[in-house]
């Protein structure tokens, strides 16, 4: 198989991921999307199916996620799962608070992933699912949050790739970036002003562990008109996600004394 038949597999995986596939995808659409050829993408989609990642429903034939994705789930580190479900009631009290989208989000090696989101309660929305954020670490107020506090050494393996450019907004310089996180670090929270999405700002705070570590992130979105239009709303959200961050803190802590409990 070559590498770029993977990487089309690959593709493809994303978009079901990307998408709310519960009720599943037909090929035209993932051909449309991903600019596929029917004939080839056909006998992809067997494949990945013969694998048993994805299936096809024999009464609609569109495709959905096959039980060997909830396989990983289970290797995935059970302190991470853990960490997530304890976060969820959290997360909630922001988006109950602001009606706003709401991401937990921390680092896999150097790429910045999203662990939970809640969507946005209001008609305007500035979420779409699962946005591809892996690379946005520099550009999004959850990637700033837990850079600023992570030791030079982390910090410089994860920008050494280079920072791409999401809109006019996002800082490309590492000088510029150094700088915003030394702000960053001073201030205790991170904000992102259209530079991810146009139109959205952002407010996220970190999430330390036990040893003062930056273990993930909260954050908020909302439309920059509400920003622009209303300056205490930028306050609400940041005492909002500020509050949450702290109390999942906690988790760190109830679980260290749990530790001590079965050690005694």
């Amino acid at each position: 198989m070559s590498v770029r038949s993977i990487e089309k597999t690959l593709d493809t995986l994303d978009y079901f991921l990307r998408k709310d596939a519960r009720n599943g995808i037909a090929l035209k659409e993932i051909c449309d999307e991903l600019g596929y050829k029917k004939s080839a993408a056909h006998h992809m989609l067997s494949t990945i199916c013969d694998k048993g990642y994805l299936y096809q429903d024999l009464k609609t034939k569109k495709y959905l996620l096959g039980s060997k994705f909830l396989k990983f789930t289970k290797l995935m580190p059970h302190s991470k799962s853990a960490f997530t479900n304890f976060s969820f009631s959290h997360l909630k009290k922001i988006n109950d608070k602001t009606g706003e989208a709401v991401h937990l989000a921390t680092f896999e090696g150097s790429k910045l992933i999203t662990l939970k989101m809640i969507e946005s309660k209001h008609p305007v929305r500035v979420d779409q699912g699962f946005l591809n954020k892996d690379n946005a670490f520099h550009a999004t107020a959850s990637g700033k949050a837990i850079l600023a506090f992570l030791d030079n050494e982390k910090r410089k393996k994860i920008l050494k790739n280079g920072l791409y450019k999401f809109t006019d907004k996002t800082h490309v310089s590492l000088n510029a970036l150094e700088q915003e996180l030394y702000r960053i670090k001073k201030n205790g929270f991170a904000y992102d002003d259209e530079e991810f999405q146009e139109g959205v700002f952002c407010i996220g705070f970190p999430i330390f562990d036990n040893n003062g570590n930056p273990y993930a992130s909260v954050s908020c979105s909302s439309p920059k008109f509400k920003i622009r239009d209303n300056k205490n709303y930028i306050e609400k959200i940041r005492v909002s996600v500020a509050v949450s961050a702290n109390e999942i803190s906690k988790y760190f802590k109830q679980n260290k004394k749990k530790g001590e409990k079965h050690a005694a």
